[in-house]
């Protein structure tokens, strides 16, 4: 059965307003350095790594936030943004990544140049050296050790005797959109 254009503009059309009121609401918390376009943004029920002004660490899956009021809402309990002093990602940065991928990938060609060299003598895989292994070995390790070092970036909230933030900062956005418009 075929449904021609017209039919399949309508049924959109029709989907489009049924949902329009479902998809027009979000509500997150953005993470943003101050001057920059660039952001991060954390949706409710995304996992947050974030310090408050007493020192300690906490780790809570975010429910929703709150625009009006200017806090986190957590399972257990709220959370005022101004309390927040740090915030913490566990995302491997881009240029560790990649220098890892190289060296795995340096690894993996030096074991196949060596097993197809040893492979190529006359008498293969007599008396090879430990360099050969000492490399790849070495070269694999490296890549972990960057991936880890690297993997958690701390973002440091801090104020300046105005009150404005220094470097970065951490809003609440609230784009929903209201079905009923106020006079």
């Amino acid at each position: 059965m075929k449904i021609n254009l017209t039919m399949r503009i309508i049924l959109l059309i029709i989907i489009s307003i049924f949902f329009l009121g479902e998809t027009s609401a979000q509500k997150f918390l953005q993470l943003e350095r101050v001057n920059s376009p660039r952001t991060k943004k954390y949706f409710p029920g995304t996992e947050v790594t974030f310090q408050l002004s007493n020192g300690q660490w906490y780790t809570r899956v975010l429910e929703d936030v709150s625009y009006e009021n200017n806090m986190l809402i957590f399972p257990r309990n709220n959370i005022h943004l101004d309390s927040i002093t740090a915030f913490r990602t566990y995302k491997n940065r881009r240029w560790s990544r990649a220098l890892s991928n190289q060296l795995f990938n340096f690894a993996v060609v030096w074991s196949v140049y060596f097993a197809v060299d040893e492979s190529l003598r006359d008498d293969p895989f007599q008396n090879v050296e430990n360099f050969t292994f000492i490399v790849p070995l070495s070269s694999v390790g490296t890549g972990f050790g960057l991936r880890n070092i690297f993997k958690k970036r701390t973002f440091k909230l801090e104020k300046n005797k105005m009150g404005e933030t220094k470097k970065w900062r951490l809003r609440i956005l609230d784009l929903t959109v209201d079905k009923q418009k106020k006079k």
